[in-house]
C-alpha cells in the first residue's frame, strides 16, 4: 500500500521524529565513552584520535579489555599502551604483563598523579618512578606555565621526529636506571608546595618527563603526563609525531583498557564479536536465515491492504463490504487485488 505524508496524522508524524531521535541518541550513547583517557571518547580528553592514528598505521591495532589477551599474539615488536589505570595491576594481570615485558613487549605507562602506576613499573621490573609534584616552566610553555613544553629531546628513535613534548598539568620521571628521552627546559620546577609560584625551596632545572629501560627482553617507556596522548594535546608539536614513533617501531598495538574506566555496550560487542570465531559463525548464520525468511514470506504473497491478515476469516461478500466501507477512495481494481490475495491467504491456510 502506497502511503504519503498526507496519509499520516501530525501526531504520528511527531511520534515518529521522536522515536528515530530516541533511537539515534542511544545507539550513539551506546558506542562512546565519556571517561578520562578512553579510546572511545570522543571529546577532549579522550584517546580516540589516538585509537584513530593507531588504526591507520601499519600495525595491528588491539583493544585489551582482559589482560588474558596479551597471550594471544607474540610479545616481540608489540607495544602496549597503559593510560592512568583506574585499578591495581594484581594476581594474574600483574604477572601476565610481567611476562609481556620480560619476552620482548614494550609497555608503555603514562600518568600523573594516580596511585597505581608506580607499582605497576615495580611490578614489571622498571626502576622509572612518577614524582607525582606538578612540573611547570615560566618560560618554555603553552598557554600557562602548567603546560610546559619539554625541549630537550633525544635522538631515540621513539622521539627522534619530535622537536618538543607538550605536557599538560604533568609530573615528572624520576629515572632511576632508565634513559631520559625527553625533559624540561632549564626553567621547569617541581611545585612542590602546589601554590603556582617558583618559591626559594624550589629548584629551577631540566627534569625528564619520558624515559626508557630495557626489562628482560623487553622496554618499559614512562610518560610522566597521560594527557600527552589526548585528543587536545596530540595535535600539540611533537606529541603526534612522539606516538607516530612509538607506532611505527612495532607490528602490534595493544591499548589496554583492561583497568581503566568500562568500554562502552556497543564498542564492547563489536570487540567481542571480533575476538570469537564462533560467535561470528553464529550471527552470520542467524543473518542468512532472517533473509531467507524474510524472502519467502515476500514471495508468498503481497497485499496492498496493512490489515489483510486480520480479514482472512470474512468471506469474499462480507470483505467486499468492509473494503467499500472503509476505503471508499480506493479504485475498484485495487480493492478486487486485496480482495484475491486475502481469499488466496485464506485458502492456504484452509490447505494446510
Amino acid at each position: 500500500m502506497d502511503v504519503s505524508l498526507s496519509d499520516r496524522s501530525l501526531p504520528e508524524l511527531i511520534a515518529g521524529a521522536y522515536i528515530v531521535v530516541v533511537i539515534v541518541a542511544l545507539i550513539v550513547a551506546a558506542s562512546t565513552s565519556g571517561a578520562a583517557f578512553g579510546a572511545f571518547t570522543f571529546s577532549w580528553e579522550g584517546t580516540s584520535d589516538l585509537r584513530g592514528a593507531a588504526d591507520a598505521s601499519d600495525a595491528d591495532l588491539q583493544i585489551v579489555t582482559n589482560t588474558a589477551q596479551y597471550a594471544d599474539q607474540p610479545a616481540n615488536n608489540s607495544v602496549a599502551f597503559v593510560l592512568s589505570p583506574d585499578e591495581a595491576y594484581t594476581g594474574e594481570d600483574r604477572e601476565r604483563l610481567q611476562t609481556f615485558v620480560e619476552n620482548g613487549g614494550t609497555l608503555v605507562v603514562a600518568d600523573a598523579f594516580g596511585s597505581h602506576s608506580n607499582a605497576l613499573l615495580d611490578d614489571v621490573g622498571a626502576s622509572a618512578r612518577f614524582n607525582g609534584d606538578p612540573l611547570r616552566d615560566e618560560q618554555e610553555y603553552y598557554r600557562s606555565p602548567a603546560l610546559p613544553v619539554a625541549t630537550n629531546v633525544s635522538d631515540h628513535p621513539y622521539v627522534a621526529q619530535s622537536e618538543s613534548i607538550t605536557i599538560n598539568r604533568g609530573t615528572v620521571v624520576e629515572p632511576g636506571e632508565a634513559t631520559v628521552l625527553a625533559a624540561s627546559s632549564e626553567y621547569g620546577y617541581l611545585d612542590t608546595n602546589r601554590n603556582e609560584e617558583l618559591d626559594d625551596a624550589e629548584t629551577l632545572g631540566s627534569y625528564p618527563v619520558v624515559t626508557a629501560e630495557e626489562v628482560g627482553d623487553g622496554e618499559v617507556v614512562a610518560v610522566s603526563d597521560p594527557s600527552v596522548f589526548i585528543n587536545a594535546m596530540l595535535e600539540r608539536p611533537g606529541n603526534e609525531a612522539f606516538a607516530e614513533g612509538l607506532f611505527a617501531l612495532h607490528d602490534r598495538i595493544l591499548f589496554d583498557t583492561s583497568h581503566s574506566t568500562d568500554i562502552p555496550p556497543t564498542a564492547m560487542a563489536l570487540l567481542t564479536l571480533r575476538e570469537s570465531a564462533a560467535l561470528q559463525l553464529a550471527l552470520g548464520g542467524g543473518l542468512v536465515l532472517s533473509i531467507m525468511t524474510l524472502g519467502q514470506r515476500t514471495l508468498g504473497g503481497r497485499s496492498d491492504d496493512p490489515d489483510a491478515d486480520e480479514r482472512v476469516g470474512l468471506s469474499e461478500p462480507e470483505l467486499r463490504r468492509l473494503l467499500e466501507d472503509r476505503h471508499p477512495d480506493w479504485e475498484d481494481d485495487r480493492r478486487e487485488r486485496v480482495i484475491t490475495t486475502i481469499m488466496s491467504r485464506k485458502k492456504r491456510s484452509e490447505n494446510d
